[in-house]
């Protein structure tokens, strides 16, 4: 009985023959979803910072600069996920960016509605 040569290149890798691994194709179309998903938080943002400005005291919470920043960063993120090709990109670092990208989008308008007031 020999042993089996470990150096064999008949045997395919665990992640290639798994039907349900992700794919990069698959974390493209999330990001491009997740833009998506994005424009329709800016709209809940402009919503929340709309009604602040024109009920209460008339000024939008003190985190308005801070949700705005992070409405920007999730689009940032969300390009960089789905238009940087697989050879730059890990899949790992991009399924992060994907995560964060939703992240950001939904703490864009979480946060534009803190009101200390």
């Amino acid at each position: 009985m020999t042993a089996p040569d470990p150096h064999a290149t008949d045997d395919a890798p665990v992640a290639a023959t798994d039907p349900f691994a992700p794919s990069t194709r698959a974390v493209r179309v999330f990001a491009a979803i997740g833009l998506l998903v994005l424009a329709v938080a800016f709209v809940v943002f402009c919503i929340v910072v709309l009604h602040q400005a024109y009920s209460g005291d008339g000024a939008s919470g003190p985190l308005l600069e801070v949700a705005e920043a992070s409405m920007w960063l999730s689009a940032i993120v969300g390009l960089f996920a789905l238009c940087l090709p697989s050879d730059a990109v890990s899949h790992t670092a991009r399924r992060g960016a994907v995560r964060l990208q939703y992240a950001l989008a939904f703490a864009g308008p979480l946060l534009a509605a803190v009101d200390f007031d």
